[in-house]
């Protein structure tokens, strides 16, 4: 039985439409399973796994290519990967992340089967799971068939191939598309934790940002109650207790932690941990830069509780405290 709050990316019990993408060639080219379906206006919360495969040869088909619409994060959890954008290569080791944003052509050249897990919010693609397992269950052989995506069959309607691009070769850290944990945007110390932006809310449409949050063993943080939206996590190291309505489970990594509406929360850090908050929702960047800022600049202020109530309402910031045992 899947559990309802916890989703371990290796069990194939949390793998919706589990489909093999074969070109017409023959040539495997992903294992891609839906983990969740997008939610709301702005499509949230949408999860792919997928295991990409190498090409017949390096630098063969990338598939250059651009989206006129929706937000990509990929998370490199193993293997590797050549990545083409801007007129430029480099290569993206496992423990990066690629944020792809709209009419940003890119193509990926795979070195080993990658682990490559996906977040996506506003894409217009996001839905067609359902759509795609009636037709593999119909016509097994559509995808095959050369025709299929020149006939708009991909139902992508902002979809856009494009030419094999000229490139010359860069380091990694200098491919912004590329973002790591370990060279973060923006960077606060808390009690027991370190919270560290890997994509603004001003590259996501206004939408959400991307917040890593390395985490010290017992460090804890309590939520008011009946948060109105739901958070979406994912864990890469170490392990962390989840309390979700009275009810306590163990997240460790490669696991999505998927959190609805109205519920009550808490976590614990039982060893030293890297988190993910997938959601974005809360204004995280506001709210610490104002809350430097108080610290610094107005003592007395910061000495009211009420300061930092305020503070956290106007920023949607749910954590009603904070500790390390």
């Amino acid at each position: 039985m899947k559990h309802p709050f916890l989703i371990d990316l290796n069990d194939s019990e949390n793998w919706m439409y589990p489909i093999e993408l074969i070109g017409p060639d023959g040539h495997k080219g992903e294992d891609q399973r839906t983990i969740n379906m997008p939610e709301g206006v702005h499509k949230l919360f949408c999860v792919t796994d997928s295991v990409m495969y190498p090409g017949k040869e390096l630098g063969g088909d990338l598939h250059f290519h651009e989206h006129h619409l929706g937000y990509e994060i990929f998370f490199v959890d193993s293997g590797g990967l050549d990545l083409y954008m801007f007129g430029k290569k480099t290569y993206v080791a496992p423990g990066n992340i690629l944020h792809i944003q709209p009419y940003q052509a890119h193509g990926m050249d795979f070195h080993a089967p990658t682990k490559y897990r996906g977040f996506f919010h506003d894409l217009s693609n996001s839905d067609n799971a359902p759509v795609f397992a009636i037709l593999r269950e119909r016509l097994p052989d559509a995808q095959k068939d050369p025709n299929f995506a020149k006939s708009g069959g991909m139902g992508i309607s902002d979809f856009l191939m494009r030419e094999r691009p000229e490139t010359e070769e860069i380091p990694v850290e200098q491919m912004t598309t590329v973002r790591n944990i370990n060279r973060p945007m923006a960077e606060y110390k808390l009690e027991g934790a370190t919270a560290k932006m890997l994509t603004a809310r001003w590259e996501n449409g206004g939408i959400n940002e991307l917040w890593g949050a390395e985490l010290k063993k017992g460090f804890h943080a309590e939520f008011y109650d009946y948060a109105p939206t739901t958070e979406m996590y994912y864990v890469t190291e170490g392990e962390i207790e989840f309390d979700v309505y009275g009810e306590k489970f163990v997240a460790r990594p490669e696991c999505v932690v998927k959190i609805p509406k109205l519920a009550t929360r808490s976590l614990k850090a039982l060893t030293d941990a890297t988190i993910y908050d997938i959601g974005g929702l809360t204004h995280w960047y506001a709210f610490f830069q104002d809350r430097a800022s108080i610290l610094k600049n107005d003592p007395e202020r910061a000495a009211k509780p009420e300061t930092w109530e305020e503070l956290k309402s106007r920023y949607d910031c749910r954590i009603k405290s904070i500790g390390i045992d």
